[in-house]
């Protein structure tokens, strides 16, 4: 009991409340504004960078087309897992990253369809046609609304952060190096966005909380509610910090 405690206290309760924190942070400092300003003056005024090669081509649409074929090549390798008898130990780990990931990006889409918010080049403080409004702001219903929250370019990256956890089952020594690889790739892109005037960065930092505790969820619910059957196989976890840390977790090699 005080081992699943320490979890969730490590990966639930904390990431929640630095989440609330950070929010209340950027509502009631306006710090939104602040960056989207110093952003808007460089160059001179107006997104002067929305469509360079770097962030509009590379780092925008191609990483955009990139992601996408991994996502199609992970789900094809978890397809074959079920095939091919000496990847059984891994299928469900492999089926995990293989769903929460694009659950994770149907997530911020669907947050983006039943928002109202606009993307920093629609407004009037930067040469737009569209007041600014926050997330919990009534919208006035005379203009269109907007739908650029949460950061869905963000959160091709931040569904990444899967690999946290996915890692923590097959490779508990190397996942913090899947948790860096989605905080980068996270941030990467949504700086990305935040220079073309696509978003403001509380937009991100909600798209990387919808990411974390999706990615959470799905672990929770996939390894540690499964009860041990007599065929299921233990995963070697020789990580003393995540073993205290309240994770008991096994690969499930019995197929149903």
């Amino acid at each position: 009991m005080q081992h699943n405690n320490n979890f969730l206290r490590n990966h639930l309760v904390l990431p929640l409340l630095l989440f609330v924190l950070l929010v209340g942070l950027l509502e009631i400092s306006s710090l939104d504004l602040y960056i989207a300003d110093l952003i808007y003056q460089v160059g001179g005024p107006g997104w002067t960078l929305k469509n360079s090669v770097l962030f509009s081509d590379i780092l925008h649409t191609n990483a955009k087309a990139l992601v996408k074929i991994l996502a199609m090549l992970l789900f094809a390798v978890a397809i074959i897992s079920q095939f091919i008898t000496r990847m059984r130990p891994y299928r469900r780990a492999i089926w995990y990253l293989a769903l929460v990931m694009p659950l994770s990006g149907l997530l911020v889409g669907i947050g983006k369809e039943i928002t109202h918010v606009d993307c920093p080049w629609d407004l009037l403080r930067y040469g737009g046609e569209h007041p600014y409004l926050g997330l919990f702001e009534p919208h006035p219903g005379d203009f269109k609304y907007g739908k650029c929250f949460p950061a869905a370019h963000a959160g091709a990256g931040y569904t990444f952060l899967a690999l946290y956890f996915f890692l923590a089952v097959l490779r508990p020594e190397w996942k913090r190096l899947g948790l860096m690889v989605g905080i980068t790739l996270g941030v990467i892109f949504g700086v990305t966005q935040q220079i073309r005037g696509a978003h403001f960065i509380s937009h991100d930092l909600w798209t990387a909380a919808i990411c974390w505790f999706n990615s959470l969820g799905w672990y929770w619910l996939a390894f540690l509610r499964k009860k041990r059957t007599a065929r299921d196989v233990p995963v070697p976890l020789n990580d003393p910090e995540w073993q205290n840390s309240g994770s008991s977790v096994v690969m499930i090699t019995s197929e149903k």
